[in-house]
């Protein structure tokens, strides 16, 4: 008895240690916890459940997947583990493996949200909308306040033109947390979705002041600020999003787009060029930049980009005479 009392107490010790190791992101440390700790109680399901965990978050699937059956072997019942193997075998491709584990993980414990979560995540990556609201719906039964399927369900109603509704689930979400830029950016987009432009602007201000590299954000004020005729502020938030990521295209592209507006067909020529610079074989693009610069007779400065089109293209590619006959247009070919 006294012997294994003892090998309790030292399997308990090198556990603790190991999670401790996983939550500070010591991976290696951690693992060589759970191994000790399986040392001493080689049956110990929660030894093998978090090993699984940091084998996986270290890479070695192979070992975390033997880790998770064995912990499952143990302890059949284990929700967590089984959801863990579940989402390994989403991540490889075996999808209805997976969706059958999360089936199984609803079947024993209806009130357990992660499968839910899990599956809704999937069908939003397979655009499968209705599924996925399916899913969030049931975890927010459960769980009325569940920020991730409030957000997920936000952008849901959002895509699917139900933008007040999403208004809805993004403001409940503030109540939790009125600091998370990513929940502010989705307000302002759902409320620039019903029109509301002012409080769209609000929202996405609010969502900069907490993410002050985000270049979303600021196309999307930009935009917001161009729609309420404000192209002043809106060429500012332009310019601002340039210097912060001047390899990112769409502000280039935006700025372009403010300027056609206004009629000034060089700066717009200017900043579609420098798009297509960093996007060259984005068709619509070049075929609106050699529109833009035959509104303001600056054909001849478009040969380059032109040229490059062609470099970069298969000689079988349709699109090559569509240009060719814009170059001969100009005398160039």
């Amino acid at each position: 008895m006294r012997e294994n009392s003892h090998r309790a107490k030292k399997r308990d010790l090198y556990f603790e240690q190991g999670i401790e190791k996983l939550d500070s992101g010591d991976l290696a440390e951690s693992i060589k916890a759970f191994l000790r700790a399986i040392d001493y109680d080689p049956r110990h399901a929660m030894s093998y459940s978090n090993l699984g965990i940091a084998y996986e978050l270290s890479g070695e699937y192979q070992k975390a997947r033997a880790a998770y059956r064995r912990a499952l072997e143990l302890n059949p019942k284990s929700l967590a583990t089984l959801n863990n193997l579940a989402g390994m075998s989403m991540r490889d491709g075996c999808t209805e493996d997976a969706l059958a584990m999360y089936r199984e993980s609803i079947a024993t414990d209806a009130l357990y949200v992660e499968p839910y979560l899990n599956m809704a995540r999937f069908f939003m990556e397979a655009n499968e909308f209705a599924s996925a609201e399916k899913h969030l719906r049931k975890v927010l039964d459960i769980e009325p306040e569940n920020p991730e399927a409030l957000n997920m369900l936000g952008i849901i109603t959002n895509m699917t033109e139900r933008s007040e509704e999403a208004v809805g689930h993004f403001q409940e979400l503030l109540k939790q947390n009125v600091n998370e830029a990513a929940v502010l950016s989705n307000l302002g987009t759902a409320l620039r979705n019903t029109g509301d432009l002012k409080r769209a602007i609000i929202a996405f201000e609010k969502a900069f002041e907490l993410d002050t590299e985000n270049i979303s954000i600021l196309n999307n004020l930009g935009l917001l600020y161009r729609e309420t005729g404000d192209t002043a502020h809106a060429e500012r938030q332009f310019r601002k999003a340039i210097r912060k990521s001047p390899e990112n295209p769409f502000p280039y592209y935006n700025l372009a787009e403010l300027y056609l507006s206004r009629e000034d067909y060089r700066k717009a020529l200017e900043n579609l060029k420098l798009y297509i610079a960093i996007v060259p074989l984005d068709m619509d693009t070049l075929f609106k930049t050699l529109g833009v610069a035959r509104l303001g007779d600056l054909l001849g400065e478009v040969q380059d980009e032109m040229r490059h089109f062609l470099d970069e293209t298969e000689e079988h590619d349709p699109r090559r005479d569509v240009v060719e006959k814009w170059m001969a247009m100009i005398g160039d070919v």
